[in-house]
């Protein structure tokens, strides 16, 4: 297998999406960084797969555009690496059922998730907090798609001057037939990527 084959199988690993916030974080190691924008890796407590924390602040950005951003489910196959699909299932009252396919190279079965999505504001302590994280739903099953049975994420964004303070954990196991050990290689990989494109989306709006 050649090297740059072996790392596109391992970059789409922990691709897949980007729930309260994960607890037991434990011995962080920077794996990926660009200018304020950081990608850590972190051990638990209670689980082989690790934890993903990513730190940055996104400049000339309101809350507002934010959410409106993240809360534009058709609009992941643009800016979420690799995300092939991305539709709306059901609208609920607080929240939205969401389906995503990720792209996976040969031999790997690309992943599908059925998630759930909501974001809240607290005006008070100017906080925005965002969720999503898998959940059992009555879909079709694709028999050329594994479809993820965990994944949960949390964005906690704060105000800092003119920009956003944005905290962002990922716990995701792929499923299928991949090594823990695999998935832990290069999990950076793909939310650093996303986010570059994210941080790139919303401060070129502004001059």
């Amino acid at each position: 297998m050649s090297s740059c084959y072996k790392k596109s199988i391992i970059v789409f690993l922990l691709i897949l999406s980007i729930a309260p916030l994960v607890s037991g974080q434990t011995d962080c190691s920077l794996k990926k960084q660009k200018e304020d924008l950081k990608v850590y890796t972190c051990s638990t407590d209670d689980s082989n797969l690790k934890i993903l924390k990513v730190e940055l602040i996104l400049k000339n950005t309101s809350f507002k555009e934010l959410m409106d951003f993240v809360d534009d489910i058709n609009n992941y196959v643009n800016w979420q690496y690799n995300t092939k699909e991305a539709t709306i299932l059901q609208t609920r009252e607080k929240s939205v059922i969401y389906r995503t396919v990720v792209e996976a190279p040969w031999p790997l079965s690309s992943r599908e998730m059925i998630i759930e999505h909501s974001s809240t504001f607290d005006s008070a302590k100017q906080v925005l907090t965002i969720n999503s994280q898998t959940v059992p739903y009555d879909f079709p099953v694709d028999e050329d798609l594994v479809r993820v049975s965990h994944s949960i994420a949390s964005w906690n964004v704060s105000a800092l001057n003119n920009s956003l303070k944005i905290e962002y954990i990922l716990r995701i196991d792929p499923g299928g037939s991949v090594p823990g050990w695999l998935v832990n290689v290069a999990m950076a990989d793909g939310p650093y990527n996303s986010f570059i494109r994210l941080k790139e989306e919303l401060e070129h709006k502004h001059p």
